[in-house]
């Protein structure tokens, strides 16, 4: 069984987390870029965190925001994946944006087996995890301060890193609009501008030439004169050849590990696949002297006061060069989840690739009528050497948009057929990648 008859006994690690953290690292002064308003975002993101089960293991304590379905339950433990769990529901303020953190504190029996787990191991370290653990867990010492976090996650502090260690296509950071405007005009082509804390495309603004650059100034410029301050970061849009992360533990003391490599397939600016890097690339980092980058970020960071899980997103170019350091996300995150279900598919032969897809969800439909047919089309993986996917998140397929997050256990030539029958699949349970036609008349 998945869920032990007792989910609030001591032992194991405490899992659960906020998924859109960068939205509560930002400060509340920083200037906006302009960006197209998605009322339905909030609700998707905030089931993600059912994701974290792909890093439990049988002692762990999974805390989400709603109650896992007892089907999905099922396929997960199916997998290998076992844990406890509990719904933390939500916080005792009312505010729908409120974190899980708020929810949990508002609970004594949650906050005691936070306090009597192993180790607390959130998502992301925000200052509702602080206030959450020294209020009601004592422990706070576990985690590295929030101001620490926010301040290393912000895309200003990796640009001005990899400008400090001379590393090419370091980010200009701009603190004010006639600095973005002339550090716009000295790049050609495509200039990307970006908020320090965007996340997967929002806060991205491209700017192809001097009308553009003039309407995003004059905008700044008025959030300025009301009293908010400009920090944004500006790059050239590179041609891309390759994406990819290497994803590191950073400890208290200093010292590092190196999690792994994960290749990364981005749909815009947001995530949507990882999968296995090819075999080739390590060697090709290796002769670049991506080791060494690395070592500079993880030394960088702990002498930040950082410690904690870091994925580094880099960026091989179609001319031959690259960006060793795209930017860090000094949390836990997609890739990083996909190292933890790969090293479960290795032992039988397999290799993890997860990807997301934005889907219509009819009303009715759901993660259990998702499950049902996939195992009716033999899809559903079972933990063993036969490939299969695992649907990760049931909570971030809400009507009427939702998003899928599927893990699929394959060798990485057999992926894009995999994840396309899983698709043709999830339709006929009503969730689909193009809205269903209403028929007239």
């Amino acid at each position: 069984m998945t869920v032990g008859t007792d989910p609030l006994r001591p032992r194991g690690s405490a899992r659960f987390g906020t998924f859109d953290a960068e939205r509560l690292w930002r400060p509340a002064d920083l200037a906006r870029l302009p960006s197209l308003a998605d009322t339905g975002a909030r609700a998707v993101v905030a089931g993600l965190d059912e994701t974290l089960a792909a890093a439990c293991r049988p002692d762990d304590l999974l805390v989400t925001r709603s109650t896992l379905a007892p089907a999905q339950l099922e396929a997960l433990g199916a997998a290998g994946l076992t844990f406890r769990t509990i719904a933390a529901g939500p916080a005792g303020t009312g505010d729908p944006g409120a974190t899980v953190e708020e929810a949990i504190a508002a609970d004594p029996a949650l906050s005691r087996a936070l306090a009597a787990a192993t180790d607390v191991r959130p998502y992301a370290v925000l200052p509702a995890t602080a206030r959450l653990l020294r209020q009601h867990c004592d422990r706070t010492d576990e985690l590295p301060h929030p101001s620490v976090v926010q301040q290393v996650n912000g895309k200003a502090w990796s640009s001005e890193l990899a400008a400090a260690l001379g590393l090419p296509g370091a980010g200009t950071v701009v603190r004010s609009a006639d600095e973005l405007a002339a550090a716009v005009q000295r790049l050609r082509g495509t200039v990307l501008v970006k908020d320090p804390y965007g996340v997967a495309g929002r806060g991205t603004v491209e700017v192809t030439g001097p009308g553009p650059l003039g309407r995003l100034v004059r905008r700044l410029r008025a959030q300025e004169e009301a009293g908010l301050r400009t920090e944004l970061v500006v790059q050239r849009r590179y041609e891309r050849a390759q994406d990819f992360s290497a994803h590191l533990e950073v400890r208290r003391d200093g010292t590092w590990s190196l999690r792994g490599l994960q290749g990364m397939t981005n749909g815009g600016y947001r995530h949507a696949v990882s999968h296995p890097v090819p075999p080739d690339l390590s060697a090709e980092l290796d002769r670049r002297g991506y080791p060494a980058v690395l070592e500079r970020v993880a030394r960088a960071l702990a002498a930040a006061g950082y410690f904690g899980p870091a994925g580094i997103d880099s960026m091989l170019l179609a001319d031959g060069g690259w960006l060793p350091v795209l930017e860090i996300n000094a949390r836990m995150s997609m890739g990083l989840l996909t190292l933890e279900l790969d090293e479960r598919a290795r032992a039988h032969g397999l290799r993890a690739h997860l990807w997301q897809q934005d889907m219509f969800v009819d009303p009715g439909a759901d993660v259990t009528s998702l499950l049902s047919a996939l195992n009716a089309a033999g899809l559903l993986y079972g933990g063993d050497a036969r490939p299969g996917v695992l649907p990760l998140s049931g909570g971030s397929l809400s009507t009427p948009r939702g998003r899928l997050v599927c893990a699929a256990f394959c060798a990485p030539g057999d992926f894009a057929a995999l994840r396309a029958r899983t698709e043709d699949r999830a339709a006929t349970a009503g969730i689909s990648t193009t809205r269903a036609e209403v028929p007239t008349g």
